[in-house]
Formats: C-alpha cells, structure tokens, sequence
C-alpha cells in the first residue's frame, strides 16, 4: 500500500481586491503519495502555480484542510508554516532564484543555515552531498554567473534536495533552458525520482509532464483530469484505481 504524503480536501482559495473576488481554486481534492511523480498542468490562469504555492505552504487556503505528513497545515501560524517549509519543502523554480553574490556552496548551504536542528559541519557536508548528486560538485567554489542556465538549474535543484525534504515542488523548471539543457533537468528529475524522491511539478510543457508518472490538469480552478501515464510504476498501477476528477482522490 503506499503512503499518502499531501491531502487537499475542498480546498478553495479566494483573492479579494476592490471588492472584486477571484475565485482561483474551487474544491480541489487531491492526494499525493509518497515517492510519487506527479505533474500539474493546464493553460495559463487556470490555477497552477497558485495550487503550487498553497502545496509549498507559500500562502494559505480560503477553504478546506490541508495536511502535510498526517500534520493539519491549513491553519497554523506563519512562522510554523515557515519552519515546515524549510525543513518538509524544496523548492525548483523557473527563474533558479540563485543569489548572485554567493557562491554555488553557499546557494545551497543557505536554507540549510535557518535549521536549529543542524550543526555548520552538517549542513555543509548535506549541501556538498546534494551538488555531487546534481554532478556540480566540481563549481562548488564558482557563482551563479559563471555557468550556463543548465547548471544554474542543477544547483537549484541541489539547493532544493539538501535538505532532504519530503516532497520536491517544481514551478516550470525547463521553461528558461533550451531543449538540450532542459532534457538534461528532467533526466535529473527521473534519477531523483527513482532513488525515492516525492516530486510535484507545474509546467505548460507536455514533453515535460510525459516524465511524471501521473498528471493531474486544471481548468478554471479546477481538477477536470487525473490520469497514470505510460511511465507510473506498475505497483502503483496495481494498487490504486485511475482516478476520475469525480472521485478526485478523496
């Protein structure tokens, strides 16, 4: 049986300005296993990256519950959101989020920098772990604009994975890489995710989302497909049903 990692239950999240509401998420059910691939996908403004900010605890839900390893996230403060965050999220952006005057080492020993519960000696032995496992050990000493895109886009990933979260969120990670660079990011994610990695990524691109093992795609707000693709692992397959957006993994 697999483990379920995420459960939204009638999740809603309502932008309100000028007296004006936009309803950006309705209902959404989702469930998320543990070691799963999962990709979100949809056109522009259907809710994507906003779904993605209330899984990566970036902003809170209007509606519904949340819960993140069998802990009820919806409600809690802001600084609790903030130390699961760090310790329970990596997080891969399109844009890297590199900062330019630190070096690749430091990049990715910062986040590890707000963890009470880790020694300087271990963080740095994690952060130069996870750049040996995104093959950028060797730039350790470098900064972000001395490599190509392909590169900053690694140890972004290495940044996200150091801390041995529970579940990698991606926001378009290729969508500024060409296709060669951008081949390159998911075969990482392909590696990640066959050594144990729970990973759920946003992208526009159908190549990409063809690497997850299941695709979940949104409309207005809303889930209107959720479907194994051809590359889900057979025990998943066995185990659970595919799902339809009317039983929309409750």
């Amino acid at each position: 049986m697999t483990e379920a990692l995420i459960k939204l239950d009638k999740i809603c999240k309502v932008f309100r300005t000028d007296e004006v509401e936009t309803h950006a998420l309705s209902d959404i059910t989702l469930t998320i296993d543990k070691g799963e691939y999962l990709s979100i996908s949809g056109p522009s403004g259907c809710g994507k990256s906003t779904l993605l900010s209330l899984l990566g605890l970036l902003d809170t839900t209007s509606n519904g519950e949340y819960s993140l390893a069998s802990h009820k996230v919806s409600n809690i403060s802001k600084g609790e959101r903030a130390r699961i965050r760090n310790k329970e999220i990596g997080f891969i952006f399109q844009s890297f989020n590199l900062i330019s005057d630190l070096s690749v080492e430091e990049n990715v020993e910062l986040p590890l920098t707000y963890r009470t519960d880790l020694s300087k000696s271990q963080y740095r032995q994690m952060a130069k772990e996870a750049l040996e496992k995104v093959n950028m050990g060797h730039r350790a000493k470098h900064f972000p604009s001395q490599l190509s895109g392909g590169q900053q886009q690694r140890v972004a990933v290495a940044r996200a994975i150091a801390g041995n979260p529970s579940i990698l969120l991606a926001d378009e990670p290729t969508g500024n890489l060409d296709s060669k660079n951008a081949d390159a990011v998911m075969e990482l994610f392909d590696k990640l995710h066959a050594e144990g990695a729970t990973i759920c990524m946003v992208t526009h691109d159908p190549r990409s989302a063809s690497k997850a093992g299941r695709i979940v795609e949104l409309l207005d707000g809303k889930i209107v497909s959720d479907k194994l693709t051809a590359t889900s692992k057979p025990a998943r397959m066995e185990s659970q049903p595919k799902q339809t957006p009317e039983s929309a993994m409750a």
